[in-house]
């Protein structure tokens, strides 16, 4: 065997034996998360194990810390599925995906999130996929981002003045790359579970008025109660509809009894009927394109 012959198997042997001791690592962090899941069960009433709030602060660490060639995107799409396939072990994860137009995208963008053995359901319209999580069926939802011009948004109905347990909890990628995006396309998670504070978060709200509020007027109210935001898109008062409806985008975590919720209102003097927390997400992580190793993984 030449020199270079016995520096390469030297060097698969490295390999293998890295290889033995990330496997061992996971069957640890196994053991560790059946551990969590006896302690969470003992202290929480929501239905799944799912934590989006955790998850997206173990995603920012590991991008933070990480180095070397191996872009951070397929860090992040490891620890995905790594996290996806753990959260199963505690419990359900199942998706309900709306693609209005029956897009390849909003499919890629779930199981890039949710991992590839998590059970998945292709819906065309987003409010079978409401009623689905809604009434258990399907752990999580994934819609489209709400745009302006939406023929029939699907976001009103977390604001509806009926008991509603659905908020918004995450946006999708979270870790945003072009190289590894067939379909330039966002998407909403939903669930029966309160949006987590990362501390690096966006929140939306509704507001609901009486008369219509201008863009202009709406970023003076936010800007009274030291929130600074955008308006996303608004809804005319209709007959099925007796309100103005506004979807906001605001910096920051905002829980649904926060004191700036009552000022909005307030500020609004006498215009303003309500105004609902419907939910947000953690902020993604944009990543530049990495550089594909060189050498073979396989070898």
């Amino acid at each position: 065997m030449d020199k270079e012959s016995d520096t390469l198997g030297a060097l698969r042997r490295e390999i293998d034996k890295i290889d033995t001791a990330i496997h061992d690592l996971l069957m640890r962090r196994s053991e560790v998360v059946g551990r969590i899941d006896a302690v969470k069960k003992r202290g929480s009433t929501l239905p799944t194990g799912m934590r989006p709030g955790r998850e997206a602060k173990v995603i920012r660490r590991l991008i933070a810390r990480h180095r070397g060639a191996l872009p951070a995107v397929v860090v992040a799409r490891l620890w995905r599925e790594l996290i996806s396939a753990f959260t199963r072990l505690q419990g359900a994860l199942t998706a309900a995906v709306c693609a209005p137009e029956m897009s390849v995208g909003y499919w890629d963008l779930a199981r890039a999130h949710f991992g590839s053995t998590t059970p998945m359901a292709l819906h065309r319209s987003p409010f079978v996929v409401l009623r689905e999580v809604a009434r258990g069926e399907a752990t999580v939802g994934v819609l489209p981002v709400p745009e302006s011009d939406d023929v029939d948004p699907w976001w009103p109905l977390l604001a509806a003045e009926t008991e509603n347990k659905l908020k918004i909890i995450s946006r999708l990628p979270f870790v945003e790359d072009e190289s590894s995006r067939f379909e330039d396309l966002s998407a909403m998670v939903v669930a029966q579970m309160p949006q987590d504070n990362t501390d690096d978060d966006r929140s939306l709200i509704v507001i609901a008025a009486n008369a219509r509020i201008s863009r202009a007027s709406i970023n003076e109210l936010l800007q009274s109660v030291a929130l600074s935001g955008r308006s996303v898109t608004a809804l005319d008062r209709r007959e099925d509809r007796p309100e103005w409806l506004h979807l906001v985008e605001v910096e920051g975590y905002l829980a649904d009894n926060d004191p700036k919720i009552e000022s909005l209102i307030e500020g609004g003097r006498g215009r303003i009927r309500r105004v609902v927390v419907i939910g947000g997400f953690a902020n993604p992580i944009r990543t530049a394109g990495g550089i594909q190793p060189t050498a073979s993984a396989a070898e």
